[in-house]
């Protein structure tokens, strides 16, 4: 197939210094982003457009590009008419200034009239540009876009990038395309592996640019990259028969270390074995990036063999491995260490050294966090009504051993240990409280496993909402994708134990419990805004997470703007699912009218006190009935388990405040009257108000 003469490809190489893993797919988004962006602003087609990226280079090619930008009509609107051109109709500064901004002869200008009032404006017609102009501009932009914390400046200018860009490289069609940027190297060269074809090469092709990588070992599809680590690690497990878990982070990280992975084999000590397989494993995984073997399909029994990925097939293998074995072994051997003080010592003398280990700055140190955590959990208990458990030895002492390993020698080294190690420190001692040290932490993700038993579940609850609250007390609140205390994860947390105790347990009252216990604590008082932001953060986290469930948004916003001050997770979904099914049911739309009317008339009042005396008319006195007869659906403890009658005495009450709207004059001549008859509704509205606001629905 004959490639169209108008169209074109393009490649975009910027060829840098080793960027860090984690960032490399970012980058190669943003570059990719910016650029679609800046060709959909300037109307350049293309067919398509794709991006690739290693540890040294972030790619853009396209193909089917037009060779000049389409010619763009619009119609400019400019200044106000009354600033523009006087009364002689002669332009005034304004109107000279939108003339030369755009290029425009002043007959082209003519008198818009808008809903705002007369402007000036101009049909303009843009002639198309040269596409090769364009994509030095349109390339420039791009990189100068891309945005990242951790950007230095490179060089005397201020440009400022992840690692210094050692090459831009720009090839349209056969032609090279010279910019000139921050003084960095443009040259009409590129260079394969590190360690094989590295000197340079001119291109003079699309085609040639991907025959050249793929000749000098250089993969530069991240996918295609993890492709070939899994299907040698599948390789290396057929053969040796052995079984090696795919994390799918580690996996992605790896892939972005090298751009052409080799895997490879190596062994440690079996002695490290006798150390908790967590250990090894995390020393594996999360410290030196390899990938941990089993033995058996079940991981149960960990091999002493790791697989790691090489940056180059170019070095003696056995060298590589041979290094690789000897930095794992020290890692090893300084765990080991490490586990035996920490056993030696015990975990009741480790945890003696919470007392000096600041928790947050102004929540005072660990010791006072596990005070804390004890109280609440006290208190937790009563409130759900497990009592058997508020005074429980295992109760005491969990919370006070919970963050121990904190102060730990492994745990220093290795902090994504803790909770892990201390179960091991004290399970010879109490099996129970170990499996407590280390589940308090769970769910540790949204979709994480949850604490096993009540016991566990309750001081997690009080580990996480201490440390929400003792944030919102101090003013540290999350903002935008910044969270570094991890609330939002801590407040989902809550959300998921508190619905699977099958007991209710009122969010608000936590919150304001919690941060008693905090003043108590650290003897600082805490601002009234303060509870607010709580609250209202609790609110936001249930919000999400009842969205993540499928409830619509009208129906969650009709569940939670209420005027109950009593948030609990159980009954919010039990009137989420009660609603959602009433809506199906015309009687609800009644009652959604007829509270609309009822809000109109009270508006602000909130006198609620009713003489019966002055309820005369019969349609009144049936009224006042019905809302006596109600009065017992809206209680706790019935909204809680009996929402289904809250929500059919809300619609029964409809044809009676149907009728009282029909047949009586709320706003009577008497004002004592007219004032009676308001307050018996404001009574009425606010219980309505306590269950569901049928106005979101």
């Amino acid at each position: 197939m004959k490639q169209d003469k108008k169209l074109s490809n393009f490649i975009l190489e910027l060829f840098v210094e080793e960027i860090p893993a984690r960032l490399v797919n970012d980058l190669s988004e943003q570059l990719n982003n910016n650029f679609k962006n800046s060709l959909e602003e300037r109307s350049i087609p293309y067919k398509s457009i794709a991006h690739f990226s290693t540890p040294r280079r972030l790619i853009i090619t396209i193909e089917g590009l037009n060779k000049k930008q389409k010619n763009i009509e619009k119609y400019l609107v400019g200044p106000p008419k009354k600033i523009s051109i006087d009364e002689k109709g002669v332009f005034l500064k304004p109107a000279l200034a939108f003339i030369e901004k755009n290029n425009l002869d002043s007959n082209d200008i003519e008198i818009v009239k808008k809903e705002s009032g007369e402007f000036i404006g101009s049909h303009v017609k843009i002639i198309g540009k040269d596409t090769t102009e364009l994509l030095k501009e349109i390339t420039s932009e791009s990189i100068n876009k891309i945005r990242n914390k951790k950007f230095m400046k490179w060089g005397s200018g201020n440009f400022q990038f992840i690692r210094p860009i050692k090459n831009i490289f720009l090839l349209f069609d056969s032609k090279f395309l010279k910019i000139n940027f921050n003084e960095i190297n443009n040259e009409n060269k590129i260079f394969g592996h590190r360690f094989f074809n590295n000197k340079g090469k001119k291109i003079l092709s699309y085609n040639e640019y991907f025959e050249f990588m793929k000749r000098s070992y250089v993969e530069i599809s991240f996918e295609e990259r993890k492709k070939s680590i899994n299907k040698q690690i599948a390789n290396i497990e057929k053969k040796l028969g052995i079984h090696v878990p795919i994390d799918e982070d580690l996996l992605n990280h790896v892939a972005n270390l090298t751009e052409f992975p080799n895997v490879l084999i190596g062994n440690f000590d079996k002695d490290f074995l006798i150390i908790p397989k967590e250990v090894n494993i995390s020393v594996m995984k999360n410290h030196q990036k390899y990938f941990p073997v089993f033995k058996d399909k079940k991981l149960r029994n960990l091999d002493s063999k790791f697989i790691f990925v090489a940056g180059s097939p170019f070095l003696d293998k056995q060298t590589v491995i041979s290094g690789n074995e000897k930095v794992i072994r020290a890692r090893l051997d300084d765990a080991k260490f490490f586990f035996n003080e920490d056993i030696n010592l015990g975990l009741s003398n480790i945890q003696k050294k919470l007392e000096f280990t600041t928790f947050i700055a102004g929540a005072g140190s660990y010791q006072d966090k596990s005070e804390r955590i004890l109280s609440l959990s006290k208190e937790l208990t009563k409130r759900l009504d497990i009592t058997d458990l508020a005074n429980k030895e295992e109760l005491i002492d969990a919370s006070n051993l919970i963050k121990a390993d904190l102060s730990s020698q492994m745990v220093c080294e290795f902090p994504e240990l803790q909770g892990i190690m201390g179960k091991y420190y004290y399970k010879k001692i109490n099996k129970n409280i170990a499996e407590i040290i280390e589940q308090h932490y769970l769910p540790k993700s949204r979709n994480d496993d949850l604490p096993k038993n009540d016991l566990a579940k309750v001081i997690s609850i009080a580990d996480k909402l201490d440390t929400i609250t003792c944030c919102f007390s101090l003013g540290l609140i999350p903002t935008g994708s910044s969270d570094p205390y991890g609330l939002r994860r801590n407040s989902i947390g809550i959300i998921r134990i508190a619905e699977s105790l099958k007991k209710h347990l009122d969010l608000i009252d936590l919150v304001n419990l919690s941060i008693d216990c905090f003043q108590k604590n650290s003897n600082k008082k805490v601002g009234e805004d303060s509870r607010i932001n709580a609250v209202e953060f609790f609110i936001d986290r249930i919000k999400n997470y009842l969205l993540d469930m499928g409830y619509q948004t009208n129906i969650i916003n009709s569940i939670l703007n209420i005027d109950s001050p009593y948030i609990d997770i159980r009954s919010l979904k039990k009137k989420a699912n009660l609603i959602s099914e009433f809506k199906k049911n015309k009687n609800l739309d009644v009652a959604i009218e007829v509270d609309k009317r009822l809000k109109n008339i009270v508006k602000d009042n909130n006198k609620v006190k009713i003489n019966t005396n002055l309820l005369t008319d019969p349609n009144e006195q049936k009224l006042y009935k019905k809302f006596l007869s109600i009065q017992n659906f809206f209680s706790n403890d019935s909204m809680q388990n009996s929402p289904d009658s809250t929500l059919n005495s809300i619609v029964e009450t409809s044809p009676a405040l149907e009728a009282f709207f029909e047949n009586v004059l709320v706003m009577d001549k008497n004002i004592k009257v007219k004032e009676n008859r308001v307050n018996l509704l404001t009574n009425i509205k606010n219980l309505i108000s306590r269950f569901v606001n049928l106005s979101e629905i």
